[in-house]
C-alpha cells in the first residue's frame, strides 16, 4: 500500500510505530531534512512532532495536515485500535509552494550558522517536493481511505470521533449565534426547533434530525449557562417526548418504553456535556429507526437505495413499480423484500410520510386541503382524508 501510494504521488511515505520509530518507508527520505539533523534540530524533537500529530489525527478521526518545526508539511494518519496509538502512516515532507531562502531564515532566527553550513541547506531546498494547496486534502482523504481499512475496529472508532467533534462544532456554532442575537434563552426558537425535531423523527429523516438536534442542543447550552444538571433534565424531557412520539408513529409501545427506560439511566449517569450529546444522538437514531426505519438502518443496500428514492419522491405519483424498476427488482420480489427489511408494507410505509408531511402543512400553514392533498401526491381530496383519518383518527379539517 505503501509503494503504491508513493508510485501514484512522489511523495515520501513511511509507516512509524507509536513512539514515531520508522518501521517501513517508500521514496527517498528528503536530505533537506538530513542536514536540518545535523544542523539544526535533534532527530528527537522531529520524532516528538510527528507522534503529537498523530495524536491529534486519532483524536479527529482523520487525516491530519500538520507544519513540523521546520515549516516543511506533512500528513499523517493514526492507526490505533482500542483507544490505544499503535503507530501512524506518515506522508512527507512537501511544501505547497516553491521554496525560497526565507525558509531557512526562519529556521536560523535562533541559532548562528556558518556560511558552509547555510549554503549546504539552500543546495537541498530543491530537493523538497511540491505539492499544489489544491491536492492536499484530496491527499489526504486518499491516505485515510487506504488505511482506514486496516483496522476496521478503529475505523468504526474514528468515525464516531468524526462525528463527535462535528456534533461539538454544530453546537458550538449555534451558541455563537445566539449570542450575537443576543437572546437570553431558548424561547420560542427552541420550541420551533423541537416542533421541527419531532417532525423529522416521525418522518424517518435521521440526518436531518440529528442536524436539528445539535441546534437545539446549542439553545439549551446556552439557556442553562453551561450547568450540567439543567442541560441533562432538558435531556431527559425531550427523551421522553421522542419515545411517545416514535409510538405515536407506529413503533411498539412495549420496546419504546424499555428503550426510554435504558435511556433515561444512561442521561442520569453522564458526567459531561459532551456525553450527554453522543447519548442524545444516539437516543435520536433509535426512535427514528423504531419509528419508521432509515435508509441507514436497514442492511439490504437494494432496500436502502428503495427509501432514498422514496423519501426523495414520495410527494409525486410514485408506485411501487417505478420504485422496483429504480432498484432493479420485480415489483412482487421488491415488494416481499421491503417489507421482510422494514417490517412495513412499501404503502404504508409511502402514506406514513405523506400524513406526517400533511400534519405539518395543516397545522403551520394555510394552504387548502385540497392543495395539501395534491402536493402531497394523494391525487383527490376524498382519498387524502380517507388515508389521513386512517392514520391519525381525525378528518384533515378536524386536525387543523
Amino acid at each position: 500500500m505503501l509503494q503504491t501510494f508513493h508510485d501514484c504521488t512522489g511523495l515520501p511515505v513511511q509507516v512509524k510505530d507509536g513512539e514515531g520509530k520508522t518501521l517501513l518507508q517508500c521514496g527517498q527520505r528528503v536530505s533537506f531534512c538530513q542536514r536540518l539533523h545535523q544542523y539544526v534540530f535533534s532527530e528527537s524533537e522531529c520524532t516528538k512532532n510527528y507522534r503529537d500529530a498523530a495524536v491529534y489525527a486519532q483524536r479527529f478521526g482523520d487525516a491530519y495536515i500538520f507544519a513540523c518545526q521546520a515549516n516543511l508539511n506533512h500528513i499523517t494518519y493514526a492507526l490505533c485500535d482500542r483507544g490505544m496509538l499503535l503507530g501512524m502512516v506518515l506522508v512527507g515532507p512537501f511544501l505547497m509552494d516553491k521554496p525560497d531562502t526565507t525558509l531557512i531564515s526562519g529556521l536560523t532566527t535562533n541559532k548562528t550558522l556558518p556560511p558552509d553550513r547555510l549554503l549546504d541547506l539552500y543546495d537541498e531546498l530543491n530537493g523538497i517536493p511540491v505539492l499544489l494547496p489544491e491536492r492536499v486534502h484530496p491527499m489526504g482523504r486518499l491516505i485515510a481511505y487506504l488505511f482506514s481499512t486496516l483496522i476496521p475496529a478503529a475505523h468504526q472508532a474514528q468515525l464516531q470521533n468524526r462525528e463527535r467533534l462535528h456534533q461539538q462544532s454544530r453546537i458550538g456554532e449555534m451558541i455563537q449565534r445566539i449570542k450575537f442575537q443576543q437572546d437570553g434563552g431558548e424561547g420560542d426558537e427552541g420550541y420551533q426547533m423541537e416542533k421541527a425535531l419531532i417532525h423529522k423523527v416521525k418522518v424517518g429523516d435521521i440526518s436531518a434530525a440529528k442536524a436539528l438536534l445539535n441546534e437545539l442542543l446549542g439553545t439549551v447550552f446556552f439557556s442553562q449557562g453551561g450547568k450540567l444538571e439543567g442541560i441533562k433534565n432538558r435531556a431527559l424531557e425531550l427523551c421522553s417526548l421522542l419515545s411517545r412520539v416514535a409510538i405515536e408513529s407506529g413503533a411498539g409501545a412495549s420496546n419504546t418504553f424499555r428503550l426510554n427506560d435504558r435511556f433515561l439511566a444512561l442521561l442520569q449517569k453522564a458526567d459531561s456535556q459532551e456525553e450527554l450529546c453522543i447519548q442524545m444522538q444516539e437516543i435520536v437514531e433509535a426512535f427514528v429507526d423504531s419509528a419508521l426505519p432509515s435508509e441507514g438502518s436497514v442492511n439490504n443496500p437494494a432496500v436502502r437505495r428503495a427509501i432514498r428514492y422514496i423519501r426523495q419522491h414520495y410527494t409525486e405519483d410514485v408506485s411501487l413499480e417505478a420504485v422496483a424498476g429504480n432498484v432493479n427488482l420485480s415489483p412482487a420480489y421488491f415488494s416481499s423484500l421491503f417489507r421482510r427489511c422494514t417490517g412495513n408494507g412499501f404503502k404504508n410505509y409511502l402514506n406514513h410520510l405523506r400524513v406526517e408531511e400533511s400534519k405539518r402543512l395543516l397545522a403551520d400553514t394555510d394552504e387548502a386541503i385540497v392543495d395539501i392533498a395534491m402536493t402531497m401526491g394523494f391525487g383527490d381530496q376524498s382519498y387524502f382524508t380517507k388515508v389521513f383519518k386512517k392514520y391519525t383518527g381525525l378528518s384533515p379539517n378536524q386536525y387543523r
